[in-house]
């Protein structure tokens, strides 16, 4: 059944932790509540994952089975998005200012990752979005009649090899489903509304707006271990762009 499309992008904003509860970083999802007093915020967690009725449970199940927990939440994320609307946010991102009330009127919005260390790639991990949009349901349903997403034969080696969730149901699958799609309908944000800092090391340094600061965790191979005894205050204070951003925000009052 389609899913009845929103006016606006709700005012909700969803994280998704999988695997060991015991390290997830609700410091880092805390700066976003401190940030976004009156929106509505969802943490996905095991529980959602077992209880709810994914479409895509059959891939979801592969990744948590390979260990590839960030495959799965990507797919989670797809489809709370669809479903309900609202902001899908990668649970290890330190907000530093609110995200305005101009990007709700948008259908759907993301950031470039990088528009010097990855060129044309679309980031999934700051991702807002109508319930019921037509690109996130085409992205859905696109993984949905895929065989496999975590692994794939290759002949000459007579042999299954990995495959990573950032190019199956990840940043590089959103940008293939846009292209396929031709979807124009989608803002897409300078990398540093929510990627000052990339993992490759190109760092943001201009005077506009930083909502927030993804840590790529997963991807840097971080010790999740550690990023969640840090307060908040610290990991805000450890980026570069607060007063910046605060300056932005004074000047759109």
């Amino acid at each position: 059944m389609k899913v009845r499309q929103s006016v606006k992008i709700n005012k909700k904003l969803h994280f998704i932790w999988v695997g060991d509860e015991s390290i997830c970083p609700n410091n880092c999802i805390q700066t976003w509540r401190d940030k976004h007093l009156e929106w509505e915020v969802k943490v996905w967690g095991n529980e959602e994952l077992k209880n709810r009725e994914w479409k895509n449970k059959f891939h979801i199940d592969a990744f948590m089975r390979t260990g590839q927990f960030c495959g799965a939440a990507d797919l989670m994320r797809w489809e709370i998005l669809l479903d309900e609307g609202g902001v899908a946010i990668d649970a290890d991102s330190i907000c530093i200012s609110s995200i305005p009330n101009w990007l709700l009127d948008c259908e759907v919005f993301s950031c470039w990752e990088n528009e010097l260390s990855r060129p044309g790639l679309v980031s999934n991990g700051f991702v807002g979005a109508r319930a019921g949009n037509d690109l996130i349901d085409y992205l859905v349903n696109s993984i949905l009649v895929t065989k496999n997403v975590t692994d794939r034969f290759v002949w000459y080696k007579l042999k299954r090899k990995k495959q990573y969730a950032w190019k199956t149901t990840g940043p590089l699958a959103f940008t293939k489903a846009i292209k396929k799609k031709n979807y124009s309908n989608i803002t897409i944000l300078p990398s540093h509304f929510s990627i000052p800092n990339h993992y490759l090391g190109n760092c943001y340094t201009g005077r506009g707006l930083v909502i927030c600061s993804q840590l790529y965790n997963s991807t840097k191979g971080s010790n999740y271990n550690q990023l969640h005894k840090e307060s908040a205050d610290t990991l805000i204070n450890r980026q570069k762009y607060t007063n910046i951003s605060e300056a932005f925000e004074q000047k759109e009052e």
